[in-house]
């Protein structure tokens, strides 16, 4: 039996999702450390549907809405429901509506990628990609108990939990994943050669390099403002034109 190209990709968009769906309940189970075990995965899942998509030629608006509705559940019910969960259970409504934060902002930067998207492929993300909002925040929680063995250090999650939901509908330029192809430039190269540092990482130090490798990404956005801020080129710097 002949499988339809365009099926793998939607398997691995169904699969994000219930990665998602199934991380939610963990959280709700209070099984934080395989919650977020499981957004990773579907972190992973979301970047190989897209991939898989494209080299198969099977790319279709449907195909990205689809994607943008696992992506809600995966990166925006689920860090919502452990922010929930971990933290924010015993604040009454204030820790409901706080929670529903990530949910909410995500949401709104998916729709607008969606409005916005034109073609299949882009140079870079208009804004935080929801995944890493997700990945950062629910790797804290992993930090969490790796260090101190409990949870603690409510309000500074609090505070990321507001920082990546303003970043995600922010207009700041994020680097997306390189494109694995023979013929990639220089800056493809290099982006191709910190992803395979990051994995070694991940591999080697699991709960421990997580984290701070979602936050180094969560601030090269704005990183790349400041240093484009300084960089810019001004009036005094342009070369008097030579005399023949």
């Amino acid at each position: 039996m002949r499988v339809a190209p365009g099926i793998v990709p939607g398997f691995f968009t169904m699969a994000n999702m219930f990665c998602g769906y199934y991380a939610t309940l963990q959280a709700a189970k209070g099984q934080f450390i395989t919650a977020t075990w499981l957004i990773f995965a579907a972190a992973v899942l979301d970047a190989l549907d897209g991939k898989l998509a494209r080299l198969t030629g099977t790319a279709s608006k449907f195909g990205v809405q689809y994607d943008s509705l696992a992506d809600v559940v995966s990166f925006g019910l689920a860090p919502s429901a452990l922010a929930y969960f971990v933290f924010f259970h015993q604040w009454g409504a204030v820790g409901l509506f706080l929670s529903f934060t990530p949910l909410v902002f995500g949401s709104v930067r998916l729709a607008r990628f969606n409005v916005r998207l034109k073609g299949f492929d882009k140079e870079y993300f208009e804004g935080l990609p929801i995944p890493a909002a997700a990945l950062a925040l629910s790797t804290f929680v992993m930090f969490n108990f790796e260090y101190w063995h409990l949870l603690r250090w409510s309000k500074v999650f609090l505070s990321l939990m507001l920082l990546v939901s303003i970043l995600m509908i922010s207009s700041i330029r994020y680097e997306k994943m390189p494109n694995f192809t023979l013929k990639s430039d220089r800056k493809e190269r290099i982006k191709i050669l910190l992803l395979i540092i990051g994995s070694l990482l991940i591999i080697i130090f699991p709960y421990k390099a997580l984290f701070p490798l979602a936050l180094i990404y969560v601030f090269s956005g704005p990183g790349y403002v400041v240093w484009k801020l300084f960089n810019q080129p001004t009036e005094n710097s342009t070369p008097a034109p030579k005399d023949d």
